[in-house]
């Protein structure tokens, strides 16, 4: 701790002293790979599910320390060689933080809470250790998606009860926990509200219905028209990204943080380059769909009805977020890699998709749509 106390210190008095010079001179080489402040200590709440082992393997990659805070029951999917580099604190947001107590980090990404309550506990204990607190919402924060280009100032939803534990509430506690967030850390407080977040990792299978079935080949069925608006973010461009918002002070505030606004039809097209396949894509109207029980973003993942209350879910504004540095790779390399990791998990996972039109289903309504024709 004493070792941490004086490096903060240091980095302070070096800032005011001449900034970036006297850091670089104190740490050398690696001080370039790691920020503008050199290499920082940076804490992940979370960090074995998804985005955590790509934030992990970031942060290593540009030079800095990292500790994950976990219960220590979740293997990371990947990197596994990189887990070996960071400290492992056991812990349980509900009602055990002692493994962080005492301790001092640079700046914590906080990837695990959905409950308003954890936030405020590790918010709590936090604030005087750490200079950085990014909080990972999500777009579902706000009150609805009645609006197209809805950006960070569109109203929130609230909670139906102070103290309410739902996860029917998903939205209205996220929004709690960036209120927590905000409140402890002031400007130095970090909200991160992504979309649909997909690639190699996907623990949902939401986006990862797509490639896979476009790589299967054949004919697709395909919701409403190809003109329909999509919006996804590759988990390794958000999480890269993540990790350099708390490089440096100064980031502080709100971003959605999903991809660029693109026809459907472009994202399946770009697919099927990306993968060589031979699918062909047969588009089914939203109120056949609806008459057949196809489902929107459970069946048709990433995609809802634009219009109504759901015309803004896939149109929401990145603006702020892409001023603040986010990049979006190619949609091919996702599309490839995400069949390549898909296709190397154990055969059980993959026989049991968590999301995504099944086959036998696909089949019916397609027969069906084209007898209607």
């Amino acid at each position: 701790m004493a070792w941490n106390q004086t490096r903060r210190e240091f980095m302070k008095t070096s800032a005011r002293a001449g900034g970036a010079l006297g850091v670089l001179g104190a740490f050398g080489s690696a001080a370039c790979a790691g920020g503008e402040a050199g290499p920082l200590r940076i804490l992940i709440l979370g960090g074995t599910r998804f985005i955590g082992p790509h934030q992990v393997k970031y942060a290593l990659d540009r030079g800095h320390e990292v500790s994950i805070f976990t219960r220590g029951q979740t293997e990371p999917p990947f990197y596994h060689d990189y887990f070996e580099r960071v400290e492992h604190l056991v812990g349980d947001r509900n009602d055990d933080l002692a493994a962080l107590e005492g301790r001092e980090w640079d700046a914590v990404i906080d990837n695990s809470a959905s409950y308003p309550r954890w936030v405020a506990m590790t918010t709590e204990l936090l604030r005087d250790q750490v200079d950085r607190y990014l909080f990972v919402s999500s777009i579902s924060a706000y009150a609805d998606f009645a609006a197209v280009g809805i950006d960070e100032d569109y109203p929130v939803a609230q909670l139906s009860a102070p103290d309410i534990e739902d996860m029917r509430e998903y939205g209205a506690m996220k929004a709690q926990c960036e209120q927590n967030t905000r409140d402890a850390f002031g400007e130095n407080a970090i909200i991160v509200r992504p979309g649909l977040i997909v690639g190699p990792g996907d623990n949902t299978d939401r986006w990862t219905y797509w490639p896979v079935r476009v790589d299967r080949g054949g004919e697709v069925l395909a919701p409403n028209t190809p003109a329909d608006p999509v919006q996804n973010v590759d988990a390794r461009d958000l999480s890269e990204w993540i990790v350099r918002l708390v490089e440096g002070p100064g980031n502080g505030g709100t971003y959605n943080a999903t991809g660029e606004v693109q026809p459907f039809g472009d994202m399946l097209e770009e697919i099927r380059g990306a993968l060589a396949s031979d699918a062909t894509f047969t588009w089914v109207s939203t109120e056949f769909m609806q008459e057949h029980n196809v489902v929107p973003w459970g069946h048709m993942t990433n995609w809802t009805p634009p219009e109504g209350p759901t015309v803004g879910m896939n149109q929401v504004s990145v603006a702020a977020a892409v001023q603040a540095g986010l990049t979006f790779r190619p949609l091919a390399d996702t599309a490839r890699d995400t069949v390549e990791w898909w296709n190397s998990l154990p055969e059980d996972r993959r026989a049991e998709p968590r999301a995504g039109l099944p086959a036998e289903l696909e089949a019916e309504v397609l027969a069906a749509w084209h007898a209607s024709a």
